[in-house]
């Protein structure tokens, strides 16, 4: 039998990284490449090219392919997807632009420069009909479909590209969504079509139209890019069925079915990155961990209560709400290349803008002038320029200290001065985001580990979980590739969702069953399309509940057929648990069903193992650094992949690898655990007296 690969490809918007294990031997090769914004697809094809080269491997011989993308992502964040045009029932065309009335928040609250995110539909290329479908499904206004067709002919004569559809109480009875669809299909069949009633089909009515407006806005755009990356691997021969995009629930969906629901593919990318964290963590004997993702453009952390993947059905991705389920994810436009620059009010500001892959920051030789999070590293010694730039290293160098010295000029600071500003800014930036990420769950920042990873995040990581009051440090052995690992460990999950609004009292045993078998027969008719037998399937249920006069719900698990006192009373025990109080002599009501079908596909094998026994290790010399409180120091420089299971190293140091650097401040002690893990317990001070 020949060799069999599982492979893993995430797109980040600096570098694409590429994780592949060999079944049976569990053999490990990773590999990273720049990204290529203008085509993600030509970095997978890239990576995929050397992959080949550097090893035995053959397109024929992969039987798995995951992949996690940021183009839906990077389409929302540059404001570069589909003109869309909406419709939606006489009388309701403010809905949209209001926004839910909702106020500033956080930061925004004290940014006098705020503005509220633009719509991604203006008033303009929004359009009207007559209808009116009541709560309860009936039909208080037939359709009138002349008033639909001139507004498909208003829309199409302005350059639509997709149709976003969300009537009043559509997910009750989607009729006049559908009759749109047709019409739609008849007059600019071009069009891509996003109904609200198959998007998003629960109550509220501004999360379900602005999660539908997402979706029409991203879909072309992620439906070109699938296309082109199904056709380029075909041709390159990857001819397994077993072919995914990575989900932000943190699932997988098929790769041929993801263009259909790409408002679910906005957190490719980075909810890898939480199921590799997860399993790391578990792996690693702790309990609790916030996984912290620092790459290039951005740095994700998401917060692990006893290592529980957190979910939620609300939340913004660049100021836009989004509705369908997701993980808890808070991104930070932190990363080696966010820019640094003087603000309006003559301070050193850092980010979110970054310099990307290309021309990316001044060290990386490709025509970089602005100075970003990566060149103060560099000027600060943290970072060898020989190990990740492909340019001699002296040149790098100079690119570095040219692009920080200007900026240090106009704040009349010296270059140290300025690039150790950079490393505090962005480090407090982060400390801050992992610490409210905390606040939000009420935890307690010392019962937790933070999980460092992504192909910046050992370098910063020490610095920010001490100043977010966290005691240890967990570096994988492979922090650079964390992501595309994550994509080899991730199952199949899909979410199915049914509005129920009922008073509790009226709700029967029938009612509920009714909901679930018709949700379950969507599933496993989906799962059939996708080649997976009902024996592999998976189930679980939820029933999304609040007392009466409530604005917001809990998600209540349950067994289908269960007694309904007993879901009650486990409501009850839920809202004690969470908001500290509960009444249950009120009434309660039913808002809605839903249930999740995982498939499992993730590998549960183990790669390679880190070396066995004790080691002195060896260092690749020493080399002078300049700590947060300006102090030069000379540390020793050890090569990672020389550490043997239960070295014991003493910062202040720097620990190089071929996809990341790890830095040490004074008084951390890391010690090579038995997968090649570092932990970390921080030391007291951290060179900032």
């Amino acid at each position: 039998m020949g060799a069999s690969w599982r492979v893993g490809i995430d797109t980040g918007g600096t570098f694409t990284d590429l994780a592949a294990v060999e079944l049976f031997s569990g053999r490990l090769y990773i590999d990273k490449v720049p990204s290529t914004p203008e085509d993600p697809a030509r970095s997978v094809l890239h990576a995929l090219e050397r992959f080949w080269a550097a090893t035995s491997a053959t397109p024929e011989s992969v039987v798995y392919f995951a992949h996690g993308s940021t183009v839906a992502t990077n389409a929302l964040l540059e404001g570069q997807g589909a003109k869309v045009g909406l419709v939606v029932t006489r009388g309701f065309r403010a809905v949209y632009p209001l926004r839910a009335q909702e106020r500033p928040r956080g930061r925004d609250l004290i940014d006098p420069r705020y503005r509220k995110p633009e719509p991604l539909v203006p008033q303009s290329l929004t359009e009207e009909v007559e209808e009116r479908v009541r709560a309860d499904g009936t039909i208080a206004r037939p359709l009138d479909l002349a008033s639909v067709r001139r507004a498909i002919l208003r829309l199409r004569e302005q350059g639509v590209e997709s149709l976003a559809v969300a009537l009043l109480f559509s997910f009750r009875n989607p009729a006049h969504e559908e009759a749109i669809e047709a019409v739609a299909r008849e007059l600019a069949p071009e069009l891509r079509v996003s109904l609200s009633s198959r998007v998003l089909p629960v109550i509220r009515e501004y999360p379900r139209l602005s999660t539908t407006v997402l979706d029409a806005y991203v879909g072309p755009v992620m439906a070109r890019y699938l296309q082109r990356l199904s056709a380029s691997l075909r041709q390159g021969g990857i001819r397994t069925g077993q072919r995914y995009l990575m989900q932000s629930n943190g699932g997988l969906m098929r790769l041929e079915v993801a263009s259909q629901h790409p408002n679910e593919t906005l957190l490719s990318g980075p909810a890898a990155g939480v199921v590799f964290g997860r399993d790391l963590g578990e792996r690693a004997g702790l309990e609790n961990v916030v996984t912290f993702d620092m790459g290039g453009t951005s740095t994700d952390i998401s917060v692990l209560p006893g290592l529980r993947i957190q979910v939620t059905q609300s939340g913004q991705i660049a100021g836009q709400d989004i509705a369908t389920p997701m993980l808890e994810i808070h991104t930070l436009g932190a990363g080696g290349g966010t820019v640094a620059f003087v603000g309006p009010d003559g301070l050193l500001k850092v980010g979110p803008r970054s310099a990307g892959a290309y021309p990316g920051p001044a060290s990386y030789g490709r025509g970089g002038e602005e100075p970003t999070v990566t060149d103060a590293n560099v000027v600060l010694g943290l970072l060898d320029p020989a190990r990740f730039v492909g340019i001699e290293a002296e040149e790098s160098r100079r690119g570095a200290r040219a692009a920080i010295g200007r900026l240090a000029r106009s704040l009349g600071l010296s270059l140290d001065a300025a690039a150790v500003g950079i490393r505090r800014i962005v480090n407090v930036k982060m400390a801050v985001g992992v610490r409210a990420a905390l606040a939000e769950k009420g935890a307690d920042p010392r019962r937790f580990t933070l999980v460092a990873f992504g192909g910046a995040g050992p370098l910063h990581a020490c610095a920010v979980a001490r100043q977010a009051g966290m005691p240890e440090v967990l570096i994988p052995a492979r922090p650079g590739v964390a992501c595309a690992l994550g994509l080899l460990r991730t199952d199949v999950l899909h979410t199915y969702v049914q509005a129920l609004p009922l008073r509790f009292s009226q709700l029967t045993p029938q009612v509920l069953l009714e909901a679930v078998e018709r949700l379950r027969g969507r599933g496993q008719r989906e799962a059939q399309e996708e080649g997976f037998a009902p024996e592999v399937q998976q189930w679980r249920w939820f029933l999304d509940m609040r007392y009466r006069r409530q604005g917001y719900q809990l998600a209540v698990p349950f067994d289908p057929g269960e007694e309904l006192f007993e879901l009650r009373a486990r409501f009850d025990e839920l809202h004690r648990a969470v908001y500290g109080i509960a009444a249950a002599d009120s009434e309660v009501e039913a808002v809605q069903v839903w249930g999740t079908l995982q498939v499992s596909v993730g590998w549960r094998g183990q790669w390679a193992e880190h070396p066995a026994g004790r080691g002195a290790g060896r260092t690749r010399g020493h080399r002078s650094v300049l700590l947060e409180n300006g102090q030069a120091v000379s540390v020793p420089v050890w090569e990672r992949a020389a550490l043997q299971v239960g070295d014991e190293l003493v910062g202040p140091c720097l620990i190089e690898q071929e996809d990341a650097t790890t830095f040490l401040e004074p008084g951390d002690v890391a010690v090579v655990d038995q997968a090649g893990n570092l932990r970390v317990r921080l030391g007291a001070d951290g060179g900032r007296s």
